[in-house]
This record gives C-alpha cells, sequence and structure tokens, in this order.
C-alpha cells in the first residue's frame, strides 16, 4: 500500500490545503476505508472530449469541499486515500495516471480521425483499421491496468474508487470487485446515466464509452444484475437488450418522471431500484446521469436527469441496505470555470463516504 504523510495536521473543518491529493487529506492508504484511483483516459468519446482532464479538475475542486454530512455525525473524521501506483517505464518509474493521460492523448488522436471518417459516411481504409487496432489495445491496456490497482485495493479490505475519464474506464473496476467476491456471490451493477451504453463495440471501438455496460455484462463473470438508472437517450437495439437480457432493469428517465407525476413517492421507486440488486453493489456513475445544468460541459449531454438531492437519497439508500465493494465517476468535463469539477467532488466526496459506511 502507498504511504503518504504531511508536516502538517490535518483539519477537516479548516481551510482545504491544496497537495494534490483528493480534499487535501495527507494520510497514508492504510488509515482509509476508501481509495481515489484517478484514471485520465479520453479516447473513444464520440462528441465532446476532455474527459481525461476530469480527475485533475475534480482534485483542484475538492479542496473547497465542506466534508462534514449532516446524515453521518462522524463524517468529519472519515479519511479518504488517493492512488500513487508508480509503473516502470524503462529506466524510470511514473504515477499510473501520468502513463495513462499520455497514452490517452495518443490513443484519442488516432480515434479522431476514424471517428471523422465513419461521421462522413466513408469506409475505413487500413491505416484507419490498423489505428482502430491500436486503440482498442490501449483500451485493453489501461483497463487492465484499473483491474491491477483495484484489485490490490481490495485485496487490503479497501474500496477503490475510480474517477475518470471516459466510461469506459469501468471496465477494470468492476471486474477486480467481481473478482473480489465471496465464492457463490454475484456482483450487482447500479448505473447512473443518460445512455445505456449497451453497444457492441461503437464505432469498433471495443472499449467504447458507449459499449461499457455491454462489455460488463458479456465479458465479466459473476454480474449478476445491471439496474440502470436514468436513462434517456438509447437505441432501439439497446431497448432490445434491456427488453431479453434478464440480468437488466432499465428506470429511464421516462418512467421515473411518470411514477412521481401519478403520485410515487421518490422513497417508493428508490426502493424497487435497490430490490433488483444483490447483496455486493458496484455503483458506476456517469455524471450525465444528472440533469445537464450540474454538468454543462460533460461530453453528451442530455435534458432531463437527476437532481443532486435525488441521486444521493438513493445512493444512502442503497448504502443502507446493500453492501458497496467499488464505485465510479465518469465522464466530468471541466470547462471554463469549476462547475462540473465542483459537482463531481462533491458526489465523489458521497460516494466514498456512504460506500464505507455500507460496510457497516
Amino acid at each position: 500500500m502507498n504511504s503518504y504523510k504531511e508536516d502538517i495536521e490535518f483539519d477537516a473543518s479548516g481551510v482545504g490545503v491544496a497537495n494534490g491529493r483528493y480534499f487535501g487529506m495527507p494520510f497514508s492508504n492504510d488509515e482509509c476505508p476508501v481509495v481515489l484511483v484517478s484514471v485520465p483516459w479520453d479516447a473513444t468519446v464520440s462528441y465532446s472530449a476532455g474527459t481525461a482532464e476530469g480527475p485533475e479538475a475534480i482534485i483542484n475542486a475538492s479542496v473547497q469541499v465542506d466534508l462534514y454530512d449532516e446524515k453521518i455525525p462522524d463524517s468529519d473524521s472519515f479519511k479518504i486515500g488517493t492512488d500513487e501506483t508508480l509503473i516502470d517505464m524503462g529506466e524510470e518509474r511514473v504515477k499510473a495516471s501520468e502513463y495513462i493521460h499520455a497514452l490517452s492523448a495518443e490513443a484519442r488522436e488516432k480515434a479522431c480521425k476514424i471517428i471523422s471518417c465513419l461521421a462522413e459516411g466513408k469506409e475505413l481504409g487500413k491505416s484507419l483499421r490498423d489505428a482502430q487496432t491500436e486503440v482498442n489495445q490501449s483500451s485493453e491496456a489501461v483497463n487492465y491496468l484499473v483491474e491491477q490497482i483495484c484489485s490490490g485495493y481490495l485485496s487490503h479490505g479497501k474500496i477503490p474508487g475510480v474517477v475518470g475519464g471516459e466510461h469506459s474506464i469501468t471496465f477494470g473496476a468492476v471486474k477486480a470487485a467481481a473478482a473480489s467476491l465471496p465464492e457463490g456471490q454475484k456482483l450487482g451493477v447500479l448505473q447512473f446515466d443518460a445512455h445505456a451504453d449497451l453497444r457492441n463495440a461503437y464505432e469498433g471501438f471495443e472499449h467504447s464509452h458507449a459499449s461499457i455496460m455491454f462489455n460488463i455484462l458479456s465479458k465479466i463473470k459473476d454480474i449478476g444484475h445491471l439496474t440502470q438508472v436514468g436513462i434517456r437517450d438509447f437505441c432501439a437495439d439497446e431497448h432490445d437488450t434491456v427488453n431479453r437480457e434478464g440480468r437488466v432493469s432499465a428506470f429511464t428517465d421516462c418512467a421515473i418522471e411518470e411514477a412521481l407525476a401519478e403520485g410515487e413517492t421518490w422513497k417508493s421507486v428508490c426502493q424497487r431500484i435497490v430490490d433488483t440488486l444483490p447483496d455486493y453493489v458496484y455503483i458506476s456513475f456517469d455524471i450525465d446521469g444528472l440533469d445537464p445544468s450540474l454538468c454543462p460541459n460533460t461530453g453528451t449531454p442530455v435534458p432531463g436527469g437527476l437532481s443532486f438531492q435525488k441521486a444521493v437519497y438513493l445512493l444512502r439508500m442503497v448504502s443502507s441496505q446493500r453492501k458497496i465493494v467499488g464505485f465510479d465517476l465518469c465522464e466530468v468535463a471541466p470547462g471554463e470555470n469549476e462547475w462540473d469539477a465542483n459537482v463531481g467532488a462533491r458526489l465523489i466526496h458521497k460516494l466514498a463516504l456512504l460506500a464505507a459506511q455500507s460496510r457497516k
């Protein structure tokens, strides 16, 4: 496990100190129930890029977050770690996040040419097909690295929280979480998202951000159920997959709003959502599952979505009834100001608190 200490004493009620770690917390990861893993990967986004800058923007914004939670009396003593895994690069060692960021820039340049060609209705020539293969290989490498990092923390009893980056980076984290379960247990995945992400190799990218849930269902064993919340932008094939695949429950934005308009309480809707999930849950939160006023710079914003408090209410219910073994926040893209990162930092804090609380 990584070790890190500052000479200053951390004061949760004091001024946040920008030390390059989430929330300015100076604790060694051995002391922390939750460790946040930055994965600045942004290769296959199909509309607006920028999520590779999400983790750093969230770290910068996080020092402004007040860490007390009115529903958790001891929340101001909660400790969150920051992953600082080093990997060998020839004669030097670099942070895994720095390696991923550099690899993302290379892959993104190739992916843009492929996406532009397809958008013009053209067939990919050999050079672009080769580039597509290279992007797929880079995506595999990133997800393998994420899997190994998360597996390490899980083996030490920690809860890894992955901070993206595009949504494709969820694969390695979910694979590690599923492998960590007691024998005979199945993993439930709770997905907050505007999109179903059930396309098979969208745009030819095997690990496309639009294919993450297809890949989780088809390539990771011990997935018991996928529960989707806030979905409001999907194709006919994805709709058919939801209806055909017995392990998927989709609480679309339309269905949620109709239920609330017809008199059902949000508490009741949330209980129906929780009831679909097995005992062990991984939470995958694409920030575009929220109302786009909360994330205007995310890559593929869609009208509608959850309010911040509705999302947190559901997370509280999940944490009180299920065990959270891992989580991620994806698709945060900073814009001209810190608003997206500000919301993302607060959402990460709630996810970390509630994931740890679920273990109690």
